[in-house]
């Protein structure tokens, strides 16, 4: 845009690399759950109406288990009333009887309920939900195999874009997040209990099927609207849904208890994401700029001065501007060797991701947003 503060960012990606990667990762062979070890077992899902908990149960009624998902009252219009095979549990993550009712007989438990939440209200919630919400959990499941769905925030990140696996020492202790705060306050419960447990440590999910609209989602929803005229600086681990519920499978299958495994995808700057986001739609941005993160915190803190008074959600917030000072970058290296994880390449699933929210209904282009995203014919 030319202002002082801007970084103008190249508007194409380099496609022989890109091309490269796709024909490297589409020689791989698909990973697979093992239909044997799933036919007829008992299975729960706890938060299975949510992003990951509804692929990781899609997969599940494919493999002919039998599915159970103790969840809040999911919205009327939502997939899973018509998922005939699987029992929907309504209950409270937080009501240890609830939980224990909701799990009784089960073989083996996921714990895929979480709250994503960087404003207001819902923070107290998310809080609950990942403190007493995951004792609750272990208490119930003490005698089955439990799958704790943590997060790669867990790990950490860095300012400097470098690579961290699940040794790499935790440093954002200091990290005013309460979502990082109390995931890692989760995670830490579920390593002191002495129990059958493995946890893995997902991307950032993209994909498909998103019923619920997850915060991702809404992110591309907001970009194929064309309200982020501009990138917000970090970068994050993005990894396709499908494929990671696949990889909880394997982590239910083959995971070696008390060990965390990191499933994701591809590491890219937000600016790298965005410009993903746009050759989906088939647009060819006029110019991209990247906010610096100076700007970042100045708008979080008028956003959050508006919200006092419209008493909705600050976009961005001050903790979500915080989170965009770092880049979430992980390799998944442990669940490749161990698992057999292999995800799809990003713009596989971009592709996918854009077909669906298409099909959806999104509102077409107007006014300047429509000339800025000219189509890249």
């Amino acid at each position: 845009m030319g202002s002082k503060g801007y970084f103008p960012l190249s508007l194409r990606l380099p496609v022989t690399k890109v091309s490269e990667i796709n024909g490297r990762r589409r020689q791989q062979p698909r990973m697979q759950a093992n239909p044997d070890f799933w036919r007829g077992r008992k299975v729960a899902v706890i938060g299975g109406t949510g992003f990951l908990g509804w692929h990781i149960v899609r997969q599940l009624v494919g493999l002919g288990g039998s599915v159970r998902v103790p969840a809040l009252p999911p919205r009327a219009d939502h997939p899973i009333h018509d998922l005939e095979p699987v029992e929907l549990v309504i209950g409270d993550l937080r009501d240890a009887a609830s939980v224990r009712h909701a799990i009784a007989g089960c073989d083996i438990v996921f714990n895929a309920a979480a709250v994503v939440a960087v404003w207001g209200p819902a923070l107290k919630l998310m809080d609950e939900v990942h403190r007493r919400g995951t004792l609750n959990v272990l208490a119930a499941a003490a005698k089955v195999r439990l799958i704790h769905v943590s997060s790669i925030v867990t790990i950490g990140a860095t300012r400097t874009g470098n690579v961290l696996d699940e040794n790499s020492p935790f440093t954002l202790g200091r990290l005013r997040v309460d979502y990082v705060r109390t995931k890692r306050a989760a995670e830490e419960l579920v390593f002191a209990a002495k129990q059958d447990v493995v946890v893995t440590n997902p991307g950032y999910l993209v994909g498909p099927d998103d019923p619920e609209l997850s915060i991702t989602g809404r992110f591309c929803r907001r970009y194929w609207r064309g309200r982020i005229p501009v990138a917000p600086p970090g970068g994050y681990n993005l990894a396709d849904v499908r494929d990671v519920a696949t990889g909880h499978l394997l982590a239910a299958e083959h995971g070696v208890t008390g060990r965390r495994y990191i499933l994701g995808g591809e590491n890219h700057t937000v600016a790298t994401f965005l410009q993903l986001l746009a050759a989906a739609a088939g647009w060819r941005p006029r110019a991209f700029a990247v906010l610096p993160q100076w700007m970042m915190r100045a708008m979080a803190e008028c956003c959050e001065l508006r919200s006092r008074f419209t008493r909705r959600e600050a976009y961005p917030s001050r903790q979500g501007a915080r989170l965009l000072r770092y880049f979430w970058y992980v390799r998944s290296d442990r669940a490749a060797r161990e698992l057999g994880y292999s995800p799809r390449p990003l713009v596989a699933t971009i592709e996918d991701t854009h077909s669906w929210h298409v099909a959806q209904g999104i509102s077409p282009l107007h006014g300047i947003a429509k000339w800025w995203l000219r189509p890249a014919a």
